[in-house]
C-alpha cells in the first residue's frame, strides 16, 4: 500500500498481516479522495479516523495538506503500524494516536473536525449512526465538514437530520462508499 498524491506521493506504508484490520484498496482510496476534493481543499483542515487501520486514509490527507489529525484503533497491533507509518512518514508532530475504543475516543476529542473517516470493522454496522449523532450532539464538525462512511453494506436506515447531505453515494465490488456533508445551517 502506498500514499497516492500530495507531498508523499509513492511512500510506501506498512500493513497489519491477517485479517484483524482491512486496509482500503488504493483505487477505492484514490476515488474516495478525488471526490472529497470536489467538496473541500485539504490545506489546513483537521481529519479524525476512529478505526485507523494502518493509519493510510489520515497519511494521505496529510500528504495532500491537512494541518493535524487524530487516529485510533482498539486493536494493538494496528496501533502500533500506525505509529511506525507516522514516524516512517516523518508526520509525528501532526498525528496524534490512541489505543482505545472508538466511543471513548470520540469522547476525548476536544477539537472540530473537517473529514470524520468512519471504516469500522465490517462487523461492526451500528458505529456509524452513533458517530454521526455524536459528533452533531457535541458540536465536532465545522461548517463543510465530509463524513466518509466505508462499509460492506448499504446502510439504507442511517438516520440524518436536515444538517446532513449524502453529497455521494457509490458501490466498488462488495464494498460502499457513502459521502455526507455538514452544514451548520
Amino acid at each position: 500500500m502506498k500514499i497516492i498524491a500530495g507531498k508523499l506521493k509513492g511512500k510506501k506504508l506498512i500493513t497489519l498481516l491477517g485479517l484483524t484490520t482491512r486496509p482500503t484498496l488504493n483505487r477505492i482510496k484514490e476515488n474516495i479522495f478525488n471526490i472529497i476534493q470536489n467538496y473541500l481543499d485539504f490545506k489546513g483542515k483537521i481529519v479524525v479516523d476512529p478505526f485507523g487501520g494502518s493509519g493510510n486514509l489520515v497519511i494521505e490527507s496529510l500528504s495532500r495538506g491537512a494541518s493535524f489529525a487524530f487516529v485510533n484503533d482498539i486493536n494493538w497491533a494496528a496501533y502500533q503500524i500506525i505509529n511506525q507509518n507516522i514516524a516512517l512518514c516523518r508526520l509525528t508532530a501532526q498525528v496524534q494516536s490512541s489505543n482505545l475504543d472508538y466511543q471513548i475516543f470520540m469522547k476525548n476529542l476536544n477539537k472540530r473536525c473537517d473529514v470524520l473517516l468512519i471504516d469500522p470493522p465490517f462487523a461492526n454496522i451500528t458505529c456509524q449512526q452513533w458517530l454521526i449523532d455524536y459528533t452533531f450532539q457535541n458540536q465536532l464538525l465545522n461548517d463543510q465538514a465530509l463524513i466518509v462512511l466505508e462499509t460492506n453494506v448499504l446502510l439504507e436506515n442511517l438516520q440524518l437530520n436536515s444538517h446532513f447531505e449524502i453529497v455521494s453515494s457509490k458501490k466498488y465490488g462488495k464494498i460502499y462508499i457513502k459521502i455526507i456533508q455538514f452544514h451548520e445551517k
